[in-house]
């Protein structure tokens, strides 16, 4: 299904949807409302119009819109002039013409649905099955299509459009699933489908509910305010409740069970509910009337019943008189009891009962009363659905929580039940009613509290368990706050010239201006400040000298008739020629600027003769062990570089080395380290010392010159000749299918078959034919007027390229046939090979068939995994060593057969065609 899909997608791409970067980029700008010339304005101070080709970049890059490597040639070359400026103007009136134009704006956000009439009706039929199919088993379509969409923008990609179709039975066939996606591309993107759209024209939710509500008939029964509470608690039936909307009553009817109540909601909420009379009471005499006394319980926010008010009322009144006075002293004084007891202080050996989850529990539930033979009936349920969810090995709390989406722990009955139905976990009507006397403990009877549920019956396995008691033991920890140690500086500079070259080096990486930091101290603008205030100065620029690095600035910079003072405007002077050089503008234009060096050498010694004889020991050693070994050592070297600098520290070098069994003593790998350190931070270039210590593969060709396949220099480009620039339009046209004639007559109304050669240019780019620049010079020569050197004969270049499908004048000789244009191929020829070299290579390909047919070898995916670009082509030397490691050695003279036979452009080693010839060799063996 998924190629089906990804083949679905492919033809809607390049047969229905024509669209290029702009049209995307025009979506993503009127998307998110993007004044996109904004961007360009910064690196135009002029507002001429354009910009340099690399502030067009940083422009683009601004947008936040992923571009390709060519996507951002692409552009330039469209918006490029001939003086390498690029004109953004038109690039950015182009993009916002949709804001000015409908019709623009409804071209770049509609795609085109071309359908003959025999699709309409077939999709006709389709959307009329999927209605019928929806009605009959009464499915709510919209709401499977909205988990995918998470950000609600009415569309989804292809495949989840798919899943939910397949997971509800209306996923139709390949053919017809490909029509019903083209119906619903409606925003310029291929992979996109607008299910809101779909889900209006097939979902009939009106009509279902039309026809339910007038199957309802009105109840003459007159209901009772009574009948919603259930008051015989006794025997009840929660099955015969499933559907309605009963509560229970409470059966407190003690005062000890109200103020057990509310302590357990005193202690929950954290209330001192003392506060809350005194502000009735200003006398401070204890009492308050009976409707304060009530009012002040639900000013608390405590849920009491009027039974209950009438139970504190009969105990803590102390009059007889309607609205009389209340003693609310000793009613907060019983409640307080939760926390301590008064005159505890007089009482050494009284306890407090402490606070646990059974304090709180009156208030948080309303449990029904079972019998014990219940309870213990109750139990065995709860044990054998504990063993069926840990045989089925399945977790129930998340399927829960897709019904509670607020979070609170309880959903209705009906979808309780529905859960457990799910997974065929569904008991008897017995079992049923205890199970839900159980768990129904909110004083109604919709609403089953599904946490205590799972945390009865759910098992987390071992890992969770482990992990979570991981976690709980890093709850407590402290982390230590950072101590800063003390560090001296010991650097050691050889001269001035290389302090300097330091301080330049630190001033240009972080773009800093030492003389912002120095300034302030001199508010006479002298010239000079202290030796403390430069320290101090430098320490603030976050440049750290050491003793010997300060003392040399001292010596160069210090006043001779003021001690301990120091010319900091000459010093910063210095530092700042790496940016530019003082009074520039006195120096005469023809006279060249000195380049300031940011090298420095601390303390490192020169390379001596004897280090040179001991590296090139070291390296003849290495080649050496390199060949014995056929060991392809650059990818060890990678796994240290994570960059991609092409450089290790001196450890890593001499660990990699180690790794593979290549010991250097001391001396020499110091010796190593100075021929092949970075000058810039010690690093070792391990590339250099690989291509060193590699030579190139050498293959004998037909003609007896040897042909290096590794580490061969590239040869000088060889001028473009016109026959093959002009064979490589041909086959770039017939892969793509392209009309061009199409693609000029745009630019070319009276069709006199001319243009100018920059529409030449832009005309190729829209048809995303990449020439470099000195392609397209050369075919402008090749098809330019000769009267007008600014036009270009397009008619003649369609001509010649398009007889690749067809040959002009046919209409009037019908018996002509045009030449059959045939791709030429990249890889190297089959008859490359003399007639020796091909028995060898047939032999050689019979002993490796057999072996990987008779031990079921695939090779291919361990090409694979070395093919980074998948590209289909690895080195020579990745695929020996592949062969090397499942025991299929080749000689030398195999392995050059294989590889002269194999080779890609004679420098890279093609495994998918090999791959594919030796499948052929194993089915001799079938």
């Amino acid at each position: 299904m998924a190629t089906a899909l990804v083949s679905a997608g492919q033809s809607i791409i390049g047969t229905y949807v024509q669209q290029d970067i702009e049209t995307r980029l025009q979506q993503e700008v009127y998307k998110k409302q993007i004044r996109v010339r904004e961007f360009f304005t910064d690196f135009d101070r002029l507002r001429k119009g354009w910009v340099t080709e690399d502030k067009f970049r940083s422009a683009l890059s601004m947008i936040n819109f992923h571009f390709t490597r060519d996507e951002i040639e692409e552009i330039i070359r469209r918006y490029k002039l001939n003086d390498g400026l690029v004109q953004y103007t038109t690039f950015c009136n182009k993009l916002e013409e949709q804001f000015l134009n409908s019709e623009a704006k409804a071209q770049v956000f509609q795609a085109p649905q071309i359908f003959n009439k025999e699709e309409e009706e077939t999709v006709q039929r389709l959307m009329l099955a999927i209605k019928r199919k929806i009605a009959t088993k009464r499915i709510f379509l919209k709401q499977p299509f909205q988990d995918f969409d998470r950000t609600a923008c009415s569309h989804i990609t292809i495949d989840q459009f798919s899943r939910v179709l397949n997971q509800l039975g209306l996923l139709p066939k390949d053919q017809y699933l490909q029509l019903l996606i083209r119906q619903y591309i409606d925003n310029g993107n291929p992979k996109e489908v607008n299910y809101v759209k779909f889900c209006d024209d097939v979902d009939n939710v009106q009509e279902m509910l039309s026809g339910v509500i007038t199957g309802i008939k009105h109840n003459p029964k007159e209901v009772h305010p009574d009948d919603d509470f259930i008051e015989d608690k006794e025997g009840l039936d929660l099955i015969s409740t499933l559907f309605t909307s009963k509560k229970l009553t409470d059966n407190i009817n003690t005062l000890e069970q109200v103020l057990k109540k509310i302590q357990g909601d005193v202690v929950m909420k954290r209330i001192r509910i003392r506060e809350f009379y005194k502000d009735f009471d200003p006398l401070r005499k204890g009492l308050v009337t009976e409707s304060q006394f009530a009012r002040i319980l639900h000013i608390q926010n405590i849920p009491v019943t009027e039974k209950e008010i009438s139970i504190l009322l009969n105990h803590y009144k102390i009059d007889s008189i309607p609205n009389g006075q209340v003693d609310y002293n000793q009613f907060c004084e019983d409640v307080d009891k939760i926390f301590t007891i008064k005159g505890i202080d007089k009482s050494p050996q009284a306890q407090v009962p402490q606070i646990d989850d059974s304090t709180t529990l009156p208030a948080r539930r309303r449990y029904l009363q079972m019998t014990e033979q219940e309870a213990i009936q109750l139990d065995e349920l709860l044990m054998k659905y504990k063993q069926a969810i840990q045989n089925k090995r399945v977790l129930l709390k998340p399927v829960f929580e897709d019904f509670d989406k607020t979070k609170q722990g309880y959903i209705t009955t009906n979808q309780f039940l529905r859960i457990l139905n799910q997974f065929n976990l569904f008991p008897d009507p017995v079992s049923l009613n205890l199970l839900l006397k159980r768990f129904v403990d909110k004083a109604n009877l919709n609403e089953v509290n599904y946490y205590d549920f799972c945390r009865i019956v759910d098992q987390s396995d071992e890992g969770v368990a482990i992990s979570r008691s991981h976690a709980d033991a890093f709850k407590n920890y402290v982390k230590s706050d950072n101590v800063s140690q003390a560090f001296i500086r010991n650097d050691q500079p050889n001269d001035f010239e290389d302090l300097m070259a330091k301080l330049r080096r630190i001033v240009k990486e972080q773009r800093q201006r030492i003389a912002e930091f120095l300034r302030d101290f001199d508010k006479l603008r002298s010239g000079t400040i202290t030796v403390t205030q430069l320290r101090k100065g430098l320490s603030m620029a976050k440049i750290l000298l050491s003793d010997a690095e300060f003392q040399l600035i001292l010596q160069n910079f210090g006043c001779k008739d003021k001690p301990n003072f120091v010319y900091w405007k000459d010093f910063t002077d210095q530092v700042d020629q790496v940016f530019t050089t003082k009074n520039l503008e006195k120096v005469s234009p023809s006279e060249e600027v000195p380049m300031m060096s940011t090298q420095y050498n601390y303390g490192r010694v020169s390379i001596t003769e004897r280090d040179r004889q001991v590296a090139e020991v070291v390296k003849k050693k290495f080649q050496y062990f390199c060949k014995a070994t056929r060991l392809d050592i650059k990818q060890f070297f990678q796994d240290w570089d994570k960059l991609g600098r092409n450089k290790v520290s001196p450890k890593q070098f001499r660990q990699t080395l180690a790794t593979v069994n290549f010991i250097l003593s001391d001396e020499e790998f110091q010796a190593v380290v100075k021929i092949y350190a970075a000058e810039d931070d010690g690093d070792i270039r391990y590339v250099q010392f690989i291509n060193d210590t590699q030579p190139p593969l050498e293959i004998q060709t037909e003609s007896g010159a040897s042909q290096a396949y590794v580490g061969v220099k590239p040869k000088e480009k060889e001028k473009l000749q016109p026959s093959v620039l002009l064979e490589q339009i041909k086959v770039a046209v017939k892969i793509k299918r392209l009309r061009l004639g199409d693609y000029f007559k745009d630019f070319d109304p009276l069709r006199k078959g001319l243009m100018p050669t920059n529409k030449f240019r832009g005309v190729l780019s829209q048809m995303k034919i990449d020439l470099d620049q000195e392609s397209l010079d050369l075919l402008e020569t090749m098809y330019v007027v000769p009267e007008d050197p600014i036009r270009v004969n397009y008619a003649k270049f369609i001509e010649d390229v398009e007889i690749v499908f067809t040959k002009s004048g046919l209409d009037k000789d019908p018996l002509m046939k045009p030449p059959v244009h045939v791709i030429p191929t990249f890889l190297d020829p089959r008859d490359a090979l003399t007639s020796e070299e091909e028995e060898a290579l047939h032999t050689i390909m019979l002993r490796l068939g057999e072996v990987v047919k008779k031990h079921r070898i695939l090779l291919k995916p361990h090409f694979q995994d070395k093919d980074k670009t998948k590209s289909g082509k690895i080195t020579f030397t990745r695929f020996r060593s592949i062969m090397d490691f499942h025991k299929l050695p080749l000689t030398d003279d195999q392995f050059r057969v294989i590889c002269k036979r194999f080779a890609y452009q004679g420098i890279e080693f093609n495994y998918v065609e090999f791959d594919e010839i030796l499948k052929k060799y194993e089915n001799f063996y079938q």
